[in-house]
């Protein structure tokens, strides 16, 4: 169920404008559950590569979108900023079609610091993709 009733009409920080691409793809976000903060696709012909299966671009922006989110909108409210450091992405199987949905946590954070995980899953639940990522933690109301 939703941490708090997070129904996320929310954006994350960097103020207004700051999620474009998001709309762009379709990603819809869905909010907390427990400690994931979940996003969603229905990918049509625009996600899909040549080959006829989803493009890796498009399975990065959805763990993207769900990990930032995981640690930008935590439950205590607090403001935070922070920068992408690196990306680790599996690829574990291929999807020509449907609905995918991806799920992140924060894992750990520290004062300067937070590791983030999360995976991708196709509407029969099967896992598509895992990633981590390593965020650079600013102080908070300040940026890059």
């Amino acid at each position: 169920m939703s941490r708090g009733g997070c129904d996320d009409g929310q954006e994350p920080a960097g103020g207004e404008g700051g999620a474009h691409h998001v709309a762009d793809l379709g990603i819809e976000p869905l909010g907390f559950f427990d400690d994931e903060y979940a996003v969603a696709l229905n990918m049509g012909p625009r996600h899909l590569n040549i080959g006829g299966i989803v493009h890796g671009g498009v399975l990065c922006s959805l763990l993207d979108t769900a990990m930032a989110r995981a640690f930008f909108m935590p439950e205590s409210g607090e403001t935070l900023s922070a920068a992408t450091l690196e990306m680790k992405v599996n690829f574990l199987a291929s999807c020509g079609g449907g609905r995918l949905e991806a799920r992140a946590r924060v894992v750990h954070r520290t004062r300067r610091t937070a590791y983030v995980e999360g995976r991708v899953v196709d509407q029969d639940g099967r896992v598509i993709a895992r990633a981590s990522s390593t965020m650079l933690v600013f102080a908070e109301g300040k940026s890059r």
